[in-house]
C-alpha cells in the first residue's frame, strides 16, 4: 500500500501545482457564469490531500521515522500557518468583504495543501515521493509542450506562446518545471541524450512565450539545481554541449527557429535592451505597465504600513487586479507584519536547507527559486501557491542523501 500512497501524493501535489483555477464551468458555452468552488478541481485536490494527511498522522503515531523517510519540519509548518493565518485575519479590516472572503478561500486552500502535504508525506520513502511528483509534472508539462509546439507548427500566428487558455507567463513557469523535472531524472537515471534536450526544449518554449521574468526565473532555477547537486565541471561541460546542440537544431532545422528569433528580437531585445520612449533622453525599459501597479501597491502599503489595507484591498480600491509582485501584494494588504511573517517562513526554509544541504533535492529547491523569482513579476498570491508547497516538499524529503551524479550515458 505504500507505493499507492506515494503515487497518490505525487499526483495530488502535481495536480495542485498545475491546475490553477481551472474549473468545469469553463466547459460551458457562456463566459458569464459566476465562479463556483464546487466545480473547481483545486477544491477536490485539496480535499484529497487532507485525506492523505490524516493517514500520515496515523503513521506518525505508530512509529518514528526510519532512515531515508520523510520527516516533519515543524518550524516551517508553524511559520506558514502564522503567515496564512495573519493574512486571513486581515479580512476583518478589508475594504470589500466579498472580495476578501473569496481571497480568503484561496488562502485556506494554499495553506491547507502546503501543511497537509507535510503531514501526508510522513513516514514515506522520500525518494518515492519525489519520483511520483516529478513523474506527473514532467508528463503533464511534456504534453503541454507538445501542444505548444503543435500550435507553432500549425501556424499559431505571431502571438506569444500559451496553451489551454492560460497566459504566457503561466506557460513559461510550467516549461521551467519541465526543464527542472528533466534535470531531476537525468541526475538519478542518466540518459543525458534524452533528458538534457528535454530540459533545453522547456527553456526554448519558455523563451517563445516572451516572458522575460519567466526566462530569468528558469535560468535561476537551473543554476540553483547545479549548485545544490554539486554537478562537476566535467559533467557541466557535457550538459552545455548537449543543450547547445538541442538549441541549434531547434533554431535551424525546425519550424521553431523563426518564432524563436521573432520572440527574442521583439520581447527581449526591443523591449528590454533597446529602450522604449518618446526620445533618446526619456527612453526606458518597457515593463508592460507593471511599474504603475508596483507604484500603486507601494503607496497603498505606505498608507497602511503596519497592518496593511486588508485582504484583497488592491482590487477593491480599483488599483488593478493584483500588483504582479508577491512582496508588494503582501505589503499593501498585510503591511509590515505580513512581510515579516512571509520573511520568517522564507528564513526558516533557508536555514533548514542549509542545515540539510547534503540531502536536498536540487530540482525541488530549483523549483522554489523558479516560483519565488517568477512571482516578482507575474501572478498573485494564489498563483504563487506552489512556492509554499515546494518549500515543504524540499524540507520534508531532505532526509535522503543523494547519490553521486550517474554517468551521462
Amino acid at each position: 500500500m505504500r507505493w499507492i500512497r506515494c503515487a497518490g501524493l505525487g499526483v495530488i501535489a502535481a495536480l495542485y501545482v498545475l491546475s490553477g483555477r481551472w474549473g468545469l464551468q469553463r466547459l460551458a458555452s457562456s463566459d458569464s457564469l459566476e465562479p463556483n468552488p464546487f466545480l473547481e478541481l483545486r477544491l477536490w485536490i485539496v480535499m484529497g490531500g487532507l485525506m492523505l494527511a490524516s493517514v500520515g498522522l496515523v503513521h506518525r503515531a505508530h512509529r518514528p521515522a526510519s532512515p531515508g523517510e520523510t520527516r516533519l519540519d515543524l518550524r516551517l509548518l508553524i511559520a506558514l500557518v502564522v503567515f496564512f493565518g495573519y493574512l486571513g485575519v486581515s479580512t476583518f479590516w478589508a475594504p470589500d468583504t466579498g472580495l476578501a472572503l473569496w481571497k480568503l478561500y484561496e488562502l485556506v486552500l494554499a495553506g491547507v495543501m502546503s501543511v497537509g502535504f507535510g503531514l501526508a508525506a510522513l513516514r514515506q520513502p522520500a525518494e518515492r515521493v519525489l519520483d511520483a511528483f516529478w513523474t506527473v509534472v514532467v508528463t503533464a508539462t511534456g504534453l503541454m509542450a507538445l501542444a505548444g509546439v503543435g500550435q507553432l507548427v500549425g501556424g499559431g500566428g505571431g502571438a506569444r506562446l500559451a496553451v489551454l487558455g492560460g497566459g504566457p507567463n503561466v506557460f513559461a513557469r510550467l516549461m521551467g518545471l519541465l526543464a527542472l523535472g528533466a534535470m531531476y531524472f537525468w541526475y538519478r537515471r542518466g540518459r543525458a541524450w534524452f533528458w538534457i534536450p528535454t530540459a533545453a526544449t522547456g527553456v526554448i518554449l519558455a523563451l517563445l512565450t516572451g516572458s522575460r521574468g519567466g526566462a530569468l526565473a528558469i535560468l535561476a532555477g537551473l543554476l540553483t539545481f547545479l549548485v545544490v547537486q554539486r554537478v562537476p565541471l566535467r559533467r557541466l561541460a557535457l550538459l552545455s554541449l548537449l543543450a547547445t546542440a538541442a538549441v541549434v537544431v531547434a533554431a535551424t532545422l525546425s519550424p521553431l527557429g523563426k518564432a524563436l528569433d521573432r520572440s527574442l528580437e521583439e520581447r527581449f531585445l526591443k523591449l528590454t535592451l533597446k529602450y522604449e520612449g518618446s526620445g533618446d533622453s526619456e527612453s526606458k525599459v518597457y515593463l508592460s505597465g507593471r511599474e504603475t501597479l508596483y507604484a500603486a501597491a507601494y503607496e497603498l502599503g505606505l498608507d497602511n504600513p503596519v497592518a496593511g489595507a486588508g485582504l484583497a484591498a488592491f482590487p477593491a480600491l480599483g488599483l488593478g487586479v493584483y500588483p504582479h509582485n508577491l512582496f508588494l501584494e503582501v505589503f499593501c494588504e498585510g503591511g509590515a507584519l505580513g512581510l515579516l511573517f512571509l520573511g520568517w517562513a522564507l528564513l526558516v526554509f533557508s536555514r533548514s536547507a542549509l542545515r540539510e544541504r547534503r540531502g536536498l533535492d536540487g530540482a525541488t529547491v530549483g523549483a522554489v527559486m523558479l516560483v519565488l523569482l517568477g512571482s516578482q513579476s507575474s501572478g498573485d498570491l494564489y498563483d504563487s501557491r506552489s512556492l509554499f508547497l515546494l518549500m515543504v516538499m524540499s524540507s520534508c524529503t531532505s532526509a535522503v542523501v543523494r547519490p553521486a551524479v550517474p554517468g551521462a550515458s
